[in-house]
């Protein structure tokens, strides 16, 4: 048997399934040459196709996520200052149902449903068959990438039972390198089942959504969970003629009670950062603006107040 034919029969036992249940472990590694960092958590997943479905982390900092019926539920943890528990509902029609596999993204997100495992698979080769699973690496076309873009991505390893042909492992890796920044950073990710009932009666209020006594209701559409944490973003273009090249990155969070803005620009060959600081003063009447901008030859910096109060 070939690797493609393996993929296909998979992609069919998870089409046929009449019920789904397992425990797993999602390990997600990541880094650059200096430094990097691993996290691991245990999760649950329940499924009775096509659509009524239950993810639940182990422990009580995970995100429940609930599909059942008409509606999609998912439960966020936040630190009581910034609002406390939260959770929204949206209608299970307006997007695909979650933790389900896309070839687009093989080793992004946390896909237990892998009837489409064989989409877009450029390459796949059976390696060698170990403690009752097949060993398969493959290969998936990538998406068209911004202009720039340096992006490597691994074959995707799965484990595959060989008497159900569920897939009992995933593991892949993916390196890119952001614009301002020369390092490549790389993340890895491993999804080991560790148990998998198959067409097994699973209860119905699996299935039920209860919202917990102190979580707050956000409006549909609203996921909430963002406002009290910082945030980046990357950009980069070129002249029309090609020949000059522009880079970008910004990021901003919370020192305490200021705002720190940081802001860096690669252009005409040179490198310029910014980082802006926001801060209040003790009786809000006052806000306070300080800049500094350092440059190829030095740096300078600005100080402004502007009343608000």
């Amino acid at each position: 048997m070939d690797g493609l034919t393996l993929l296909r029969e998979v992609s069919e036992a998870y089409r046929n399934l009449q019920s789904l249940s397992l425990e797993a472990s999602l390990i997600q590694e990541s880094g650059d040459e200096n430094a990097d960092q691993r996290n691991e958590r245990r999760v649950r997943f329940s499924y009775v196709p096509p659509d009524p479905m239950r993810y639940e982390p182990f422990g009580k900092r995970g995100i429940p996520q609930v599909a059942g019926g008409k509606n999609l539920h998912t439960v966020r943890f936040v630190p009581p200052q910034f609002g406390g528990t939260q959770f929204h509902s949206v209608p299970a029609d307006r997007q695909p149902l979650p933790h389900r596999f896309h070839s687009k993204w093989p080793v992004s997100g946390e896909a237990f449903l892998f009837e489409g495992i064989d989409d877009q698979a450029a390459s796949a080769e059976i390696l060698r068959q170990e403690r009752g699973c097949y060993v398969v690496a493959v290969g998936y076309a990538q998406p068209p990438l911004p202009e720039g873009m340096r992006t490597r991505r691994s074959p995707v390893l799965f484990r595959v039972d060989e008497r159900n042909r569920m897939v009992m492992r995933l593991e892949g890796e993916i390196g890119h390198r952001h614009p301002m920044e020369e390092e490549v950073s790389w993340s890895r990710h491993t999804a080991k089942v560790s148990k998998i009932p198959v067409n097994e009666p699973i209860p119905e209020e699996t299935f039920q959504f209860t919202a917990p006594p102190d979580a707050t209701r956000l409006p549909t559409g609203q996921h909430g969970g963002s406002g009290w944490g910082g945030g980046f973003g990357s950009s980069f273009r070129h002249d029309p003629d090609n020949k000059r090249r522009y880079e970008s990155r910004h990021s901003h969070d919370w020192q305490g009670d200021a705002l720190v803005e940081n802001a860096g620009f690669k252009l005409r060959g040179m490198t310029l950062t910014f980082e802006r600081r926001l801060s209040f003063s003790d009786d809000g009447a006052e806000l306070r603006v300080d800049e500094r901008i350092t440059g190829p030859k030095g740096a300078a910096e600005t100080n402004c107040k502007l009343l608000v109060g």
